[in-house]
């Protein structure tokens, strides 16, 4: 499965389409203010989580620094809408 394009709508929800043209919203935000990892949380920082790229299917932020697989979404591993 792969994300074909991403969408910011408002603080941490993401808008994806995926190959199969299913359409879900994620949201982050419990994700994100719930993470250990310091590369994790500069993403509490809007500015920073609103800069989301899709590259090779996938969802990415800031050159990698964090990425998510499109599995991961597709599989309801975020709370989607």
């Amino acid at each position: 499965m792969k994300v074909i394009k991403v969408k910011y709508l408002s603080d941490y929800k993401l808008e994806i389409v995926f190959e199969n043209e299913q359409v879900k919203i994620a949201d982050f935000e419990t994700f994100i203010s719930q993470a250990q990892n310091p590369m994790t949380l500069q993403f509490k920082d809007i500015a920073k989580f609103k800069k989301v790229k899709m590259q090779y299917g996938h969802l990415t932020w800031l050159n990698g620094e964090m990425d998510i697989s499109a599995e991961s979404i597709f599989n309801n591993e975020f709370s989607l809408k």
